[in-house]
């Protein structure tokens, strides 16, 4: 399940309102195929016909059905955004501010953020875009952050992840539908090996896993994201991200 819930964050950082217009470029096949493979597994054990194809070329990624420009009421919701970005970002406090009251009520990150908001609407900056770290490519690098091994900052490639995602698998249990009569063996009861979701949720984290295969598979394009995409970040990272992670207690 850890190594199923694993591609969740760079899906989220993906899907972000606001990120760019990108093209993969990077050796990330290999990755993609491994993804829709465990995604084919828990459908199989769902008793679902099984393999599917493979969704590159078959599911369409950030297609853009509108532009902001055909909104017949963009002004006035630009106002509305514009002051209620104004009231949001001067309520945060600085870093300044931070580090000499001790203040850890919200994170550094987004206090930059809120300093990048005042600077664009003051027009001070054209900043429209800002990844974890100024090394991170999108196109060929996760998007979660970067590691630093001799203290360097060094960003990790998608397609790296192939080698310890078939590990992990290979490593796990396959997925099967309980026995008839089974009863559910909870975690805390001592039985780690077992995590027990139900088929609908199996069959959601499908889709999902489904969904990022598309989106990191070598030459996929993904449009700028809209505003619409964060009911589905907050659904995939706190709704049913949450719940899946709950289940091997991390």
């Amino acid at each position: 399940m850890m190594t199923l819930t694993g591609p969740f964050g760079d899906m989220v950082n993906r899907l972000a309102p606001g990120r760019p217009a990108l093209k993969i470029a990077g050796d990330t096949a290999e990755l993609s195929r491994l993804v829709h493979v465990a995604a084919d597994e828990l459908r199989a054990a769902m008793g679902a016909n099984a393999p599917t194809p493979h969704p590159v070329g078959t599911v369409p990624v950030a297609s853009v059905s509108h532009r902001p420009s055909d909104v017949d009421d963009l002004r006035p919701r630009y106002d509305a955004l514009f002051r209620a970005a104004s009231r949001a970002s001067e309520n945060m406090p600085t870093l300044k501010y931070m580090r000499e009251t001790g203040d850890a009520s919200v994170s550094p990150l987004t206090t930059l953020a809120a300093q990048d908001v005042q600077d664009l609407l003051a027009g001070r900056s054209r900043v429209f875009w800002r990844e974890r770290h100024e090394l991170i490519d999108p196109s060929v690098h996760t998007t979660a952050g970067v590691q630093w091994p001799e203290g360097q900052p060094t960003p990790s490639p998608i397609g790296a992840r192939a080698e310890f995602f078939a590990r992990s698998a290979e490593l796990g249990r396959k997925p099967r539908a309980p026995h008839p009569g089974e009863v559910r063996i909870f975690r805390e009861k001592g039985d780690p090996d077992h995590v027990a979701i139900s088929a609908v949720r199996a069959g959601i984290l499908a889709e999902i896993l489904d969904e990022y295969a598309a989106r990191i598979h070598p030459g996929a394009e993904s449009g700028i994201m809209h505003f619409s995409a964060y009911d589905l970040t907050y659904f995939i990272d706190e709704g049913i991200g949450r719940e899946l992670r709950e289940t091997f207690g991390f």
